[in-house]
């Protein structure tokens, strides 16, 4: 297992510059919650600032620093929530009602500077801010569709389903290995005539065939290992369940299916001793078999001419054969990638990271989520949970009241 869980601060990481081969996190969302160690709030903790505008200032801080230790070929990926300015309603001179910039969730005079019930915009002003302030290159807007969120209490408006996610890079070209989260085509199978249904059951003709679009969509002209994911994700939130003995519960954990699309599509597998450079997926392709329909190739009279529809007598068949990077023959020896969660609250990032070979560091400055996150990377339930596969039994010869494996001076 390689994962480590270090108590510090998002503004400050204790790692060297050029260091890190991803950065996937989730900063606290403004005014949302009080973290806490204990009983005791964390003195300076990002969310809790007065106004928005120091909120975002300090998210910038914090990216400054995260690209200190990305390296230039690396990615960030950030996942932001928004938040309404809150209103309040006063009489004034027999006016009625008066929509005025009102009062924040603390109970102090709202200092958003945005009309109330309005969206205060964090996310896109946080991201506007990153390349206009630090230059940086706004790769993506990935929207998470929350398959299961929350009900509210409003009847003017849509209820909120969605959070955004920002894919950022220092430069042009960055590493990425998509092939290994594309998805599968979406294909509809050409209605035939009546009269083909006792060819299809002899055996001489395949039950499916496809229009030219359809053909083009599993891969004749497209790419075989199927489709670039889309830019809306339909990710159901991940409850987690904290033991008794830990004594905190964390709302917010961050669903894994996040940090595994994102590390399998934009961190290597290894990286090579010998060039320094990331190892990228090779693919072994073979095209699809195709025969054109015997009446359209009729009236071709031996011309190229492309067909309307056809037969697939064999589909295209690709799959992952190795791994290449800058050497000639890539048989040196490889470490693990790094990837680091500035936030690291209950260390899925680090947990995922490390269940498919990367080195995983969770940062957080609460010691009782170092604790948590310390637990859950493991833990062997929520390690299968990970990889998506059944909870193992536990073991009869484990007793309820054995001590933890390690405590408080583990957590560096």
């Amino acid at each position: 297992m390689t994962v480590t869980i270090i108590r510090g601060d998002a503004r400050a990481l204790p790692l060297p510059d050029n260091s890190v081969d991803l950065i996937c996190t989730s900063p606290p969302y403004w005014g949302l919650r009080d973290y806490r160690d204990g009983d005791q709030s964390l003195p300076g903790q990002i969310g809790n600032e007065p106004t928005p505008w120091e909120y975002l200032e300090a998210l910038w801080e914090c990216t400054r620093e995260w690209m200190r230790v990305l390296k230039p070929e690396g990615s960030l990926f950030v996942v932001l929530g928004d938040k309404y300015a809150t209103r309040w309603s006063s009489r004034s001179e027999g006016a009625g009602l008066h929509h005025s910039r009102g009062r924040d969730a603390r109970g102090g005079r709202n200092t958003t500077g945005v009309p109330g019930k309005s969206l205060i915009g964090l996310p896109w002003r946080y991201a506007l801010g990153c390349v206009d302030q630090l230059e940086l290159i706004l790769r993506a807007e990935i929207v998470w569709e929350k398959v299961s969120a929350l009900p509210e209490s409003v009847t003017d408006r849509v209820r909120r389903a969605h959070e955004q996610i920002f894919h950022f890079t220092s430069r042009p070209r960055y590493y990425s290995a998509v092939d290994e989260i594309r998805e599968p085509h979406r294909m509809k199978p050409q209605r035939r005539p009546n009269g083909h249904k006792q060819r299809q059951q002899l055996g001489v003709l395949p039950a499916q065939t496809y229009s030219t679009s359809q053909r083009d969509e599993v891969g004749v002209d497209g790419h075989p290992l199927g489709a670039l994911p889309g830019s809306v994700w339909n990710v159901a939130a991940q409850p987690l369940k904290v033991p008794e003995h830990l004594g905190v519960d964390h709302y917010a954990a961050f669903p894994m299916e996040f940090p595994r699309r994102i590390i399998r599509g934009w961190s290597p597998p290894g990286i090579c001793t010998a060039c320094g450079e990331g190892r990228r997926p090779v693919a072994d392709r073979k095209p699809m078999i195709w025969r054109e329909s015997p009446t359209i190739a009729g009236r071709t009279n031996g011309r190229s001419y492309k067909p309307a529809s056809g037969t697939m007598l064999a589909p295209a068949e690709t799959r992952i054969t190795g791994y290449a990077c800058a050497c000639p023959t890539p048989d040196a020896p490889t470490r693990p990638a790094v990837i680091v969660d500035p936030f690291g609250g209950t260390g899925t990032t680090a947990l995922i990271a490390d269940l498919y070979g990367r080195h995983g560091i969770s940062v957080d400055r609460s010691l009782d989520y170092c604790r948590i996150a310390q637990w859950r990377t493991q833990d062997p339930g929520e390690r299968a949970r990970g990889l998506k596969q059944p909870k193992p039994k536990p073991d009869p010869r484990q007793h309820e009241d054995q001590p933890a494996l390690w405590d408080d001076e583990a957590i560096a």
